[in-house]
């Protein structure tokens, strides 16, 4: 298919309903229509046309007492009907709590999805650590462990998506300079793991590592993450291992 072509299918409406939907969150449940239209970069009479279509689909719903509107039913609906991921969630979690009963602390599962970390599942240590992370929610890439994880294996073009990134100071040991973040990419491809040191959470440690299938493809991230006391070097190498070993068990899975 020519590039012409790929471009005449991007152009079509159903493009856009796809960046209205991509413009809610769990932060941001409900949107008026002259916050969507200015996060899409649109009129508000394009904006408002596409949504009356979308609610009558049942897709999105308005809120009669403020008139904004938020996600609808029929996604949720549409969304029970998808169990590609909630298999791979399924025959990835034995391995995940094993990861777990090794090294004590939580484990994440992610995919790399839109230039984010998107966590597809959670198990919590036994230390019960309260960490600011939720299933199906996204995490930038340069703070976390995760993330350097996915531009070091994930992106070929890693350097191009950094210098296009916006490396906000989440906390005083985030890597705001894009060479240094490049600098730290190339590190983590050359020892197959990466390190976030509070550079998300002030007090929080994460040792990720990355997940291939079994042709060599980059599928997922994997991650181990508790309190800076008791993350130390030894601690550290320990928990590489660990998860090194698991991806190696999850290899099959996702092949």
């Amino acid at each position: 298919m020519s590039s012409t072509e790929n471009k005449k299918i991007l152009n079509t409406s159903i493009e856009k309903a796809f960046k209205i939907l991509d413009c809610f969150s769990i932060d941001k449940i409900e949107l008026g229509v002259t916050e969507i239209a200015k996060k899409m970069g649109t009129n508000k009479s394009a904006v408002y046309r596409m949504l009356a279509t979308m609610e009558a689909l049942n897709v999105i719903q308005q809120n009669p007492e403020n008139e904004k509107y938020r996600l609808g039913l029929k996604l949720f609906e549409l969304g029970q009907k998808v169990s590609i991921n909630k298999n791979f969630i399924s025959k990835a979690r034995p391995f995940m709590e094993e990861l777990v009963k090794r090294a004590g602390e939580t484990a994440h599962l992610a995919i790399y999805k839109n230039q984010k970390v998107y966590f597809l599942d959670k198990v919590v240590g036994r230390h019960d650590l309260q960490i600011n992370s939720q299933i199906g929610t996204e995490k930038p890439l340069h703070c976390t462990g995760l993330g350097k994880i996915m531009l070091a294996f994930a992106e070929h073009n890693y350097k191009n998506i950094i210098k296009d990134l916006h490396l906000e100071n989440v906390t005083k040991n985030t890597i705001t300079n894009k060479k240094k973040l490049i600098s730290e990419i190339e590190n983590i491809k050359s020892k197959g793991f990466a390190l976030d040191i509070e550079e998300n959470e002030i007090g929080l440690v994460c040792v990720a590592a990355p997940v291939f299938n079994t042709q060599g493809k980059f599928i997922a991230a994997i991650s181990t993450s508790g309190p800076s006391a008791r993350f130390n070097k030894d601690e550290i190498k320990t928990y590489t291992g660990d998860l090194k070993h698991t991806a190696e068990q999850l290899k099959h899975i996702f092949s």
